[in-house]
């Protein structure tokens, strides 16, 4: 483990990073706190705890990196099965779409995985996000009258925005 070039870290002090510190770290214990908890100076508690988060990057960062190549060929063949299993009900004159479906959701997933894809799942609960007001009231959902003198006065600026709800829901998705 090297903290500064040529600088290693002792198996005793490693140990303490590893069995004291790195838990005390994850429950978000500060430096201080590290300190006296364990009886030792601010100082080294705030270098037990850089150390702390360069073991974590080297040791997680190389495991990902070794199961990388792994999950792609894992993905790869299920990608092929996929494709082959819409390729034979064609020719069993079944075509079978969720073959199709399963493909591209693998794609994604894969593209994802290799960082050429953002996972943008957003589930709004609350307008106030940070948008300007007109974009929030473009994306707020119409009631039906308000729908409907839309249509009447010929303004299909804000079609865009949700249908139309009657009532609210009674229960928020999650």
């Amino acid at each position: 483990m090297l903290l500064n070039p040529g600088q290693k870290i002792g198996k005793m002090r490693y140990e303490r990073i590893v069995r004291h510190v790195a838990p005390l770290a994850c429950r978000g214990a500060t430096s201080e706190e590290i300190a006296q908890t364990l009886g030792i100076s601010p100082s080294m508690a705030r270098k037990d705890l850089k150390a702390c988060f360069e073991i974590w990057h080297e040791r997680y960062f190389d495991e990902a990196e070794r199961w990388r190549p792994l999950m792609v060929s894992r993905y790869e063949l299920l990608f092929r099965e996929a494709v082959e299993g819409w390729e034979d009900s064609k020719t069993a004159g079944r075509p079978n779409p969720r073959c199709l479906d399963s493909a591209t959701r693998i794609l994604g997933d894969l593209a994802k995985m290799l960082g050429l894809a953002i996972d943008v799942n957003l589930n709004q609960t609350n307008i106030a996000i940070g948008a300007s007001s007109s974009t929030a009231a473009a994306l707020a959902p119409l009631d039906v009258t308000d729908y409907a003198e839309m249509l009447a006065s010929g303004s299909l600026g804000e079609l865009n925005a949700v249908p139309p709800v009657s009532q609210p829901p009674a229960v928020l998705p999650a």
